[in-house]
């Protein structure tokens, strides 16, 4: 009896050393670090970008699709502060929001839900000079000639972020891969190409994104959950290492993600809802 025993034991431990381990670390529990911070007003409708406002605790975001041209400045107490309508351009599909260390704005007129836009643009706003903007044109490296099949529809985007000079956008994949793939462009007004860097299998459809101020986490965000990629220090390889999961199952539909600081990230959804969590 001992043999087969022995036996069945060993044949356990070699399938399970076989299997392949999953590229995500453990999900961290949502608990108590999830804070509902406040509800925006009405004016505000589906908050899709937010970035830090010149003020403690105050915020700018700004309406998805078929919205206003307007930026908001609110607190997290959830008061409309200021609202600035952005002279010379179009919310065709305003989808996410970033700053640069010299105070500029970069608000991206990025999505591209059916993958046909021949349009894409990021205005580079400067709230010290009137909010005038500049536009940086933009296509897609990899970008096929024609139409495009609807399983290959690879090309929209809801998230990016800044960093050293640079703009980083990641796909939001409404195709069969499910496949996030990130793209760097300069963050100067002109037409460019962006370049393809690298591919990320994420299981969800990515909404927002953003980098901590010392550039040592990613943070990603999808429907219900939240990717935290550790960076090494200096690197720009945000998918090198496996992210820890946050499970978000009450945050509603989470369009927006920014690092309040190093440790702190905020995030609303299309609701008006504001959130904070503390990593």
């Amino acid at each position: 009896m001992k043999r087969p025993l022995l036996f069945l034991l060993l044949t356990l431990l070699v399938l399970a050393t076989s299997l392949p381990l999953s590229s995500y670390s453990p999900a961290l529990p949502p608990a108590a670090s999830l804070k509902h911070l406040a509800r925006f007003p009405g004016e505000i409708k589906e908050s899709s970008g937010l970035e830090l406002a010149d003020q403690p605790n105050t915020y700018w975001t700004h309406g998805d699709a078929g919205n206003s041209p307007i930026l908001y400045k609110v607190n997290e107490q959830g008061q409309l502060l200021q609202q600035i309508q952005v002279d010379g351009t179009i919310n065709n599909d305003w989808e996410d929001l970033t700053q640069d260390t010299n105070g500029y704005l970069y608000i991206g007129d990025v999505g591209n839900n059916s993958n046909k836009r021949h349009d894409l643009r990021i205005y580079k706003v400067s709230p010290k000079a009137g909010f005038e903007a500049q536009e940086i044109k933009f296509t897609y490296a990899d970008l096929p000639k024609g139409k495009i099949e609807k399983k290959d529809r690879n090309f929209d985007c809801e998230a990016f972020f800044w960093h050293n000079r640079k703009l980083y956008l990641i796909s939001k994949d409404r195709g069969a891969s499910r496949t996030a793939k990130l793209y760097e462009l300069p963050d100067t007004p002109g037409s460019h190409t962006a370049r393809l860097l690298s591919k990320e299998d994420l299981p969800g459809l990515v909404t927002s994104a953003d980098v901590s101020p010392d550039g040592r986490h990613l943070a990603v965000l999808t429907y219900g959950k939240l990717y935290l990629y550790p960076v090494a220090k200096g690197s720009t390889q945000f998918f090198a290492q496996n992210p820890q999961v946050i499970e978000l199952p009450k945050a509603g539909k989470v369009e927006a993600v920014l690092f309040k600081n190093s440790k702190t990230l905020v995030l609303s959804n299309e609701e008006g809802d504001l959130f904070q969590y503390t990593m």
